[in-house]
């Protein structure tokens, strides 16, 4: 039984949970060929009993069955560069030079918003959008999923298939391709027009990276201002004007700190920047949510990625 198939095919089939939890495996079989029970249960965020339930909904007799087709799926998977060059023949020929501009180099593809592909490719928006569902993504963000998960399996590889380096490739790829190119930028005019910026966030072992934060756009030219002490934050949040900035670094927690922050910025129209994980609230209530990768190790390196990423569109907007 192709496990990949048969995922997709009862998708229609599975409740809310079931349908998320067939998602997590198909997005990361790549790293599933060692998988036990414990093991996908703790990733996927579900009880061994849940992904016992599952293996059932999904057509197979017991777990141990679901559990070899997943590690036998694991050791087949193709990147998707390859899964394209098997589709070309399909392909219209405005769909097959999308195909020749991904194929050429999938790198950029895999970090590229429409309208960039569409430029590279030399064709229009709705060839891309066709393009993508010609090749079975859902949308251009799957498809940017898929072709970072393929450069992340042949880094990793290359560097030995180490467990810590390709978890972390694997979280930074992921967080490159969940917000396209126009919000950095955005968010970057955003931090060089306002008046003062505003850094708030986590304390303890977050500390060193939120000063690394400070430093390094203090450095770039942002006039940025560090408010650790929480009297002095309570003080200044009464002051906030619309032409401040909150930057916000929350990678493991919201507290009640960063909520009444985030409550005067909205009644003060000062806009917020956000550097978190997508399943912190605070996403979906900055004006601009900048991401950071779901696993802990991965979000210590995603703030640096983050940093590396807003301080060179930062340099590059110096010079024109």
């Amino acid at each position: 039984m192709d496990i990949v198939w048969q995922l997709r095919a009862q998708s229609a089939q599975f409740d809310s949970q079931e349908s998320k939890l067939a998602r997590f495996i198909l997005d990361n079989l790549h790293t599933s060929e060692q998988a036990t029970m414990e093991s996908l249960s703790a990733q996927a965020g579900v009880s061994p009993d849940a992904l016992k339930n599952f293996s059932k909904s999904a057509g197979f007799p017991n777990l141990d069955d679901f559990l070899h087709q997943i590690r036998k799926a694991s050791r087949q998977e193709t990147s998707f560069t390859d899964v394209i060059r098997g589709q070309q023949q399909s392909l219209s020929q405005q769909e097959n030079r999308v195909a020749e501009a991904i194929l050429k180099d999938p790198l950029f593809a895999s970090s590229a918003t429409i309208e960039q592909l569409a430029g590279r490719a030399e064709v229009s928006a709705a060839t891309i959008t066709r393009f993508v569902r010609s090749v079975g993504c859902e949308d251009i963000r799957d498809l940017r999923m898929k072709l970072a998960r393929g450069a992340s399996s042949k880094s990793t590889a290359q560097a030995g298939s180490i467990p810590e380096i390709e978890a972390i490739t694997q979280a930074l790829s992921q967080q490159s391709a969940l917000v396209n190119e126009a919000i950095w930028e955005q968010a970057v005019f955003s931090l060089r027009k306002a008046r003062t910026v505003l850094l708030i966030g986590g304390a303890g072992e977050s500390t060193p990276l939120i000063h690394e934060v400070q430093l390094r756009l203090t450095r770039s030219g942002i006039p940025i201002a560090w408010i650790q002490d929480e009297n002095l934050l309570h003080l200044t949040l009464g002051r906030l004007k619309p032409d401040d900035l909150l930057l916000i670094l929350a990678p493991d927690a919201i507290n009640s700190n960063l909520l009444s922050a985030v409550h005067h910025a909205i009644i003060q129209q000062t806009s917020v920047i956000a550097l978190c994980p997508a399943s912190i609230k605070l996403a979906e209530q900055a004006r601009f949510w900048l991401p950071l990768p779901e696993t802990a190790i991965g979000r210590r390196y995603g703030i640096l990625f983050a940093l590396d990423k807003l301080e060179k569109i930062l340099d590059s907007s110096k010079t024109r």
